[in-house]
C-alpha cells in the first residue's frame, strides 16, 4: 500500500478527465462568442442599410408601407434569413415620433451555439438599434429649364407635350424636399431658349444705354432672298421698343421701363478681357464673367444689352421666354407649381445651353450680382447649392436666329476654333466646370434625348445625370429631391 501511494504512474488520465470540461468551456465559449460577434456586426450593418434606404426613399417626411418595404429589402439583402444559422430574425423600422425626418430601427436574432450546448447554453441573443436622418441644412436650388420650340412637341412615349410634362413633373422636386424640420429650401427658375428674360432681376446700372445693332434689310432678287448689310447702328434706349414716348428722340424711354416691361430679355455682355466694341465672346467662361458687376451706370463694358427684335435687323427668327425668378421660398406646392407654369408660359426659339447655364450660375453665385442674397449659412447651418438643368435636345445655333449673342451670321461675335455650334458647346462645358469648382452640385435631366454627349458631362457625376422619356419625369424630379441634403446615421 505504501508503494502504491508513492507510485505516480497513470495520473495524467484523471487529471485530463478533470480538466476536459473547463477546456471545452474555454474553447467553445470563445468560438461561439466569436460567431455571435460577427453576426451582431453584420446585423448592425444591415440595420444601418435598412434605415438609410428607408429614409432615402421618403418624399419629404412621408413614411408609409412602400418606404418600409424599401428598408426591409435592403435589410434582407445585407442579412439574409438563416445567415450564421440564426433564428427568430426580426427587423422593425418606424418614424421618430418627435422628429418626422428621422427613422429609428431595431434588429434582433438568436445565434445557435455549438460546444456550449454541453453546458445547456443553446443560443446567444443579439440585438442592435439604428437611426437615420437628413441633417438639418438649407438648400438653394436654381432650375434651368429648356423652353425652346421643341418642348411643344410630344415625347416619343406620347401623352401630351414635353412642356406640359415639365409643368406637372417639377412638383416632384418640391414634394421631396418639403419638410417641417426648420430647414429652408429656396428655388430660382431660369427658363432659357436662345436668350433669357432676366432684366427685372437686375439693376438699372446693369443695362447699357447706347447699344449696337445690325443695320440693313432683306430684299428679293430672282426668287432668292438677300440681305443688304449696312454695318452696325447705335441705338439709344430712348429709341428702343420700350420707349415710353413711342417714337424715338431723347426722352421717354429708360432702363427702368425696359427692365420692368416683362420682355426684358438680354444680349450677353462681352467676355472679360475681350473687345466690347464690337462685342466679342470667348468660348470659355471665367469667374469674372460670372461675378463681375458694373462699377457705375456708365460702365458699358460690364453692362448687358437689350434684346430688341424691333431694332435688330438681319434675323429670321426671334423670341423672348418668360421672366426668370431669383431664389425664393414658396409657401406650398400650389405656389411652386404656379411659378413653374408662369416661367414656362412662352415656348419659343433655339437651344443655347450656355446662356441658360450661365444665368443659373449667376443667380446662385455667392459673389457678383446676387451676393447679398446668397449666404453660406443660415443660423449655424450651411446652405447647400444645386443647379437642376433640364433640356430636351442638343445645342442648336441657327445662323440667322437672333440670340443673346446677336445674329451669328452677321456679327460673328464668338471667338475660338471649330464651328459656331462647337464654340457654344465649349462655352457650355466651361460654365459647367466652373459651377462645380464653386461647389455647386449640378443635376442634369435629358428629356427624350437620344444623344447626350454634350450634356451628360455637365452633371457633377454619373449619379447626378438622369434620362427621361417623359412618362417618368415627376419620379426623376423626386429622385433628385431625395438626393439633395445630407443623409447620415445618427447611431
Amino acid at each position: 500500500m505504501k508503494r502504491l501511494a508513492r507510485d505516480e504512474g497513470g495520473n495524467v488520465l484523471p487529471l485530463f478527465a478533470a480538466g476536459i470540461f473547463p477546456l471545452i468551456a474555454l474553447v467553445g465559449g470563445a468560438m461561439d462568442i466569436s460567431i455571435a460577434y460577427m453576426a451582431r456586426s453584420k446585423l448592425q450593418k444591415a440595420c444601418d442599410a435598412g434605415v438609410l434606404a428607408g429614409r432615402q426613399s421618403m418624399t419629404g417626411t412621408q413614411f408609409g408601407d412602400s418606404e418600409k418595404d424599401q428598408a426591409k429589402k435592403f435589410f434582407d439583402f445585407n442579412f439574409p434569413n438563416g445567415l450564421y444559422n440564426t433564428k427568430n430574425l426580426k427587423f422593425n423600422v418606424a418614424q421618430n415620433s418627435s422628429a418626422a425626418s428621422e427613422l429609428k430601427g431595431t434588429a434582433s436574432a438568436d445565434v445557435p451555439t455549438s460546444l456550449m450546448r454541453v453546458f445547456d447554453y443553446t443560443e446567444i441573443s443579439i440585438s442592435v438599434s439604428c437611426n437615420a436622418k437628413k441633417d438639418l441644412g438649407h438648400n438653394d436650388i436654381v432650375m434651368v429649364l429648356d423652353v425652346t420650340g421643341s418642348m411643344n412637341d410630344n415625347p416619343s412615349t406620347g401623352g401630351g407635350s414635353k412642356i406640359s410634362k415639365l409643368r406637372t413633373g417639377a412638383s416632384g422636386l418640391y414634394r421631396a424636399l418639403e419638410a417641417n424640420d426648420g430647414s429652408t429650401t429656396r428655388y430660382g427658375i431660369v427658363p432659357y431658349s436662345h436668350t433669357v428674360n432676366v432684366g427685372r432681376s437686375l439693376r438699372n446700372r446693369d443695362i447699357v444705354v447706347e447699344q449696337q445693332y445690325v443695320d440693313g434689310y432683306f430684299y428679293q432678287n430672282r426668287g432668292r432672298t438677300y440681305f443688304a448689310n449696312n454695318g452696325l447702328k447705335t441705338v439709344h434706349i430712348n429709341q428702343s421698343s420700350w420707349n415710353i414716348g413711342n417714337g424715338g428722340g431723347n426722352s421717354g424711354g429708360n432702363r427702368q421701363g425696359f427692365r420692368t416691361s416683362g420682355d426684358a430679355c438680354i444680349e450677353e455682355r462681352a467676355s472679360n478681357g475681350y473687345s466690347s466694341n464690337p462685342i466679342e465672346y470667348a468660348d470659355t467662361v471665367s469667374l469674372e464673367d460670372v461675378d463681375g458687376v458694373p462699377a457705375n451706370g456708365n460702365d458699358s463694358a460690364m453692362q448687358f444689352g437689350r434684346y430688341d427684335p424691333g431694332v435688330q435687323n438681319g434675323h429670321t427668327q426671334d423670341g423672348c421666354p418668360s421672366e426668370a425668378t431669383t431664389l425664393r421660398e414658396y409657401a406650398n406646392e400650389t405656389a411652386f407649381n404656379n411659378a413653374i407654369s408662369n416661367a414656362t408660359a412662352r415656348v419659343t426659339g433655339g437651344t443655347y445651353h450656355d446662356i441658360g447655364m450661365l444665368w443659373g450660375l449667376r443667380f446662385i453665385s455667392r459673389n457678383g450680382f446676387f451676393a447679398s442674397d446668397n449666404p453660406e449659412t443660415r443660423g449655424q447651418y450651411p446652405v447647400n447649392q444645386h443647379i437642376v438643368f433640364m433640356t430636351d435636345g442638343k445645342l442648336d445655333t441657327g445662323p440667322s436666329l437672333y440670340s443673346a449673342y446677336g445674329v451669328d451670321w452677321l456679327t460673328d461675335r464668338m471667338q475660338g476654333s471649330g464651328t459656331q455650334t462647337q464654340k457654344h458647346v465649349n462655352r457650355f462645358e466651361s460654365i459647367c466646370t466652373l459651377a462645380k469648382s464653386m461647389k455647386v452640385t449640378v443635376w442634369v435631366i435629358a428629356l427624350d434625348v437620344t444623344n447626350v454627349d454634350d450634356i451628360k458631362k455637365c452633371a457633377t457625376s454619373d449619379s447626378h445625370f438622369h434620362t427621361s422619356d417623359g412618362s417618368d419625369l415627376e419620379e426623376i424630379f423626386e429622385t433628385i429631391g431625395r438626393g439633395i441634403g445630407n443623409l447620415r446615421l445618427t447611431e
